[in-house]
This record gives structure tokens, sequence and C-alpha cells, in this order.
């Protein structure tokens, strides 16, 4: 299969065509055919391509057509595949609005059973998607973020672009953020989304008056510890009022104390 055919099939893929699918239309578009002959062809059972066939007469991309030669399977014109993007667009319009009807349900439900003002809870997490999880979570911060910083977040999720996607919902939920860190453990040009830096203040500590080599946050009645060294990732979360009211006055009396 040489380059065009390859970069066809994957557009074709990209418009919710399988790979059958995209071989049996394009081959019809060539000439007309029959199913048996169309097997042969595209090294597809015929069995399955009586099935492919089917699904592409759904999407009306295919017909048949009877004439003095007798049946074949004709092909619609290429235009016909705007329908195919006109259902996806519908799909996702529907989805879309199910999520939004969706959303305050799901919220009701979880700040009656998952709220962080449980007395005491916890909660585990492991590697990259768990990071991504606790980080999500940072997002439920009711006005302010502080950090035992260590690191940047590229460090946990491994990209840059969902670091910054998480940088500005941060942004967007309208949320502060304060950080300690020890010296040379962190660029001060860490995030290209400049609008970052109006909510987001760092302070640093010299390592002899507080070490810091693990990522600790503190936001609602949340405590939450990330380990991302030796190639691990894993974290936790404890949920706990008191606890999170001592890691606060810890951070603050450190605050006071380190370089701005």
């Amino acid at each position: 299969m040489n380059k065009t055919n390859k970069n066809l099939l994957a557009l074709l893929r990209n418009l919710g065509l399988d790979s059958d699918e995209a071989a049996i239309y394009t081959e019809l578009l060539k000439e007309d055919n029959t199913h048996q002959e169309l097997s042969r062809i595209t090294g597809i059972n015929r069995t399955k391509v009586y099935r492919i066939v089917d699904d592409l007469e759904k999407k009306s991309l295919v017909r048949n057509v009877t004439d003095d030669r007798g049946t074949f399977l004709v092909a619609a014109e290429p235009q016909s595949l705007e329908m195919v993007v006109v259902e996806s667009e519908n799909t996702f319009k529907n989805t879309k609005a199910s999520y939004a009807a969706a959303l305050p349900i799901l919220n009701s439900i979880h700040s009656t059973y998952g709220s962080d003002d449980l007395d005491f809870d916890i909660h585990t997490y492991d590697g990259e998607e768990g990071m991504k999880q606790m980080l999500w979570n940072e997002l439920k911060a009711h006005e302010e973020i502080i950090s035992f910083g260590y690191g940047a977040l590229e460090d946990m999720v491994k990209s840059k672009r969902w670091a910054e996607k998480h940088r500005q919902k941060i942004i967007e939920n309208d949320i502060c953020m304060r950080e300690l860190i020890n010296p040379g453990e962190k660029p001060t040009d860490f995030t290209k989304n400049k609008a970052f830096y109006d909510i987001y203040e760092q302070r640093r500590i010299e390592e002899s008056l507080l070490p810091l080599d693990q990522r600790v946050v503190v936001y609602n009645n949340t405590v939450a510890m990330y380990h991302h060294k030796d190639r691990r990732l894993s974290g936790v979360e404890i949920v706990n009022k008191a606890y999170a009211e001592t890691m606060r006055a810890m951070f603050e009396n450190y605050w006071r104390m380190a370089d701005k």
C-alpha cells in the first residue's frame, strides 16, 4: 500500500469508517462491483463483506443497482461523506448536552457520598493516571491551593500539554496558588501561560530549614502527598479537617520565613 492510500485510509478512519469499510468504499469508487469480487480484491471474507456493505448502506455510502448485467454495488459520491460528518457533529452535541445535564446530578451525589467534609478518609493512587486524578481533584479547591513544592507537574504527568491545561483550569476556577520550594528545584519560567503568574506566588526556602523532596498540597480539608521519584508514581489524599489545618499552619510559618 503506497503512502497516498495509507493517508486516505487514515482520513476515512477519522471520518468514522473502519479499515475494512474504507477499503471497500474506495474500491467501489474505482468501479461498480459484486460482493464476491470485493472479497477477492480486498482479501476480506465474503461473509464479512456482506455485513460491511450493509453498514455502508446505512451510512448512505453504498447502494445496490440492477441493470442488464445483473446486480452490482455502487459507491455514493464522495460528497456523501458530509452526512457522516453531520452525524458525528450531532452525536457530539448530544453527548455534550448529556454531560451538561448529568454533571449537576453527579456532583450532588458526590457531595453527599464523597465530600471532603468527612471526619477522616484516605484515598490512594498509582501511576500517571493516578497523578492526573489527584491533580484534577485539586480543582475542587475553594479559593486557594498551598503547596510544599518539588519539581513541576510535567514530572508527574509527562505531558506538557496536560499540565498547561491543568494550570488553565486553575485560572478558570478562580483559584489562587502559593508554593514553597527549595532553591534550584523549579525553573522560574515553568509555564508559557503568562496569566498563571497572576494567581501563582512562589517563595524559596533553604533546604536546611525545610527539605522538600516530595510534593505536598493542601486544599479545603484535604492533604495530598505526591511521590514521583525513582520512576515510581504514587500518591495519597488524607481528608481530615484538623490535619489540613495543622499543615496549613505549618505552611504559613515557613511562608513567613521564606524568601520572596
